[in-house]
This record gives C-alpha cells, structure tokens and sequence, in this order.
C-alpha cells in the first residue's frame, strides 16, 4: 500500500451520496453500508470516523485491497465533497490541497 495518496473527496452522509462517486474518488463516511458495494471498485481510498476492525469498512477494504484509514474524528464534517485531499496513512494524517 502507498503510505501517501491524493484525490478527490465524496463525502457520505447519506445512502444517495454514495451514486456521487467517481472514479478515483476517496470516499469519506463515519462507516460505509451495503450500498458502497455501487462504486466499490471506483474508490481510490476509504476514511472512516468509525474504527474497528470488524466494521463493513474495514471488512470491504480488506476485500476489496482498498485503502483505508479509520479513527479520524469529525471528517465528514471537516471536509466537502469534491475538494482534493492528500492522504498520509503512516501519520493518519488528512490535509485539503488548496
């Protein structure tokens, strides 16, 4: 796995948001739900509030060889969709790309 990676965000706050993704898209969500399974292979990383291993999110990564980085508290309020982010999984780290 890349220790850094960057794209651009769609933020899940709903079931509908999840037909907003696109290609490459990084997908930020408290947890991911069934309805993921539409765009799974579209994603380029996952972030989730959520952290716990046994968790859809966690589950559909491993699954799914995706990116993923949990435990990063308020992110769905903290970022918006289609703003570009760059990812530091080694820090758990996350920064807007002005």
């Amino acid at each position: 796995m890349q220790n850094i990676i960057q794209g651009k965000v769609v933020v899940i706050k709903n079931d509908d948001d999840y037909y907003n993704i696109k290609e490459e898209s990084i997908l930020i969500a408290e947890n991911t739900t069934p309805e993921v399974m539409v765009a799974i292979k579209k994603l380029k990383a996952i972030v989730t509030e959520i952290d716990n291993k046994l968790c859809h999110a966690a589950i559909i990564a491993r699954e799914f060889q995706k990116p993923l980085l949990m435990g990063i508290d308020n992110t769905t309020n903290k970022f918006k969709t289609g703003e570009r982010i760059v990812i530091d999984f080694q820090k758990k780290a996350i920064k807007k790309i002005i």
